[in-house]
């Protein structure tokens, strides 16, 4: 998606004046979630942010917490502005973030961002990245500070970076849902230009919607929609299509691991609350073994995808399975990293 052209063509209107980033840098983004660091991963979310936010004129500032040397220290520093956004100073700014350490002081950083946001007028979006993991503090509870100084021009989005276990799943939201406006995503999904371009159309723009109407209730106008029959309360892209995470295996395993549980729940929440919905589940492997082996492997993938979903409570007859093998990779299989996103089962949905 091409944001500044859909800004020419009418699409979209500015929607904000301000964004402000906090980053977790914090000792537990040490830790690795699908081969790569939570802070390596963190601070490509918002690199590839910066690089495709339009031309817009804004202003901005972003601060991180953690980054200390003792694993017992608290910290949090402005990292930059707050002024008028460049993508080169931003980016500049972005390299000198230090690596992870220390504890994390979600809430002292919150706190610290209300004497920084205090120059911005009008409408401000509060980006705030990390992993869930702050036991030792109420960032939620700066927010609702945040919102009693600012009020309604100030949105907070929240962008989940790591496992999605339940109990960080469950901060991440208490913090955008404290602001109460804004939302909580997982960076997993934000992986492809398009559904980066979708978010950031979401939290920077507002559609110019030509044609009035919403008929399937997704918040995507019928004009622009182009999966008019999504099932209620699944989430969408900007197009208006129900997005289905794929469930990643390891190496020779079928095994559903913890971090995909709560994507499947979903999966299964939606199927409950509309019994037109099937779903065909495509079970695939990487390109190690033989193809009747894979064949095989890619199989019990689908089948134990199939079986959690019959476990909770949708009926067999809604759910079919194929086996791909390592006939349809989506990525490359010459890196570890690419064979790891060929080892899944993919979801697709039909009424």
């Amino acid at each position: 998606m091409d944001l500044n052209s859909a800004l020419q063509a009418g699409e979209y209107e500015q929607k904000i004046d301000n964004f402000y980033v906090i980053l977790d840098s914090s000792g537990s983004k040490d830790e690795t979630y699908r081969g790569n660091s939570k802070f390596a991963i963190a601070n490509d979310f918002v690199h590839r942010m910066n690089v495709a936010i339009p031309d817009l004129d804004l202003t901005a500032g972003m601060r991180n917490f953690g980054a200390t040397r003792s694993p017992f220290a608290k910290k949090t520093q402005l990292i930059y502005g707050t002024t008028k956004y460049t993508k080169d100073g931003f980016e500049t700014a972005l390299d000198t973030v230090p690596w992870g350490g220390g504890e994390s002081p979600a809430e002292m950083a919150l706190d610290a961002s209300s004497a920084d946001m205090s120059i911005f007028d009008d409408k401000t979006a509060l980006i705030f990245v990390g992993d869930g993991e702050y036991a030792d503090n109420d960032p939620a509870a700066a927010v609702r500070r945040l919102k009693e100084r600012y009020g309604a021009d100030l949105c907070v989005y929240t962008v989940l970076v790591g496992s999605e276990d339940p109990a960080s799943i469950h901060t991440m939201k208490a913090v955008s849902d404290a602001g109460q406006c804004g939302f909580y995503q997982s960076a997993k999904y934000l992986e492809s230009p398009q559904d980066l371009a979708g978010w950031i159309a979401k939290v920077f723009l507002s559609r110019v919607d030509k044609v009035a109407g919403d008929s399937d209730g997704d918040g995507v106008a019928d004009n622009i929609d182009q999966c008019p029959d999504t099932p209620a309360g699944a989430p969408v892209n900007d197009k208006g299509c129900w997005i289905v995470d794929n469930v990643e295996f390891d190496f020779n395993k079928f095994n559903i691991k913890s971090e995909f549980i709560p994507g499947l729940v979903e999966i299964a929440d939606v199927m409950q609350s509309d019994a037109r919905v099937i779903v065909r589940i495509n079970g695939h492997t990487d390109n190690i073994g033989t193809e009747k082996y894979n064949m095989q492997l890619g199989h019990k993938r689908a089948m134990a995808a199939k079986q959690f979903l019959i476990n909770q409570g949708i009926a067999t007859e809604r759910i079919s399975t194929e086996s791909f093998g390592y006939s349809r990779p989506t990525a490359t299989n010459g890196t570890e990293w690419g064979r790891a996103r060929n080892r899944r089962s993919e979801f697709k949905w039909a009424r």
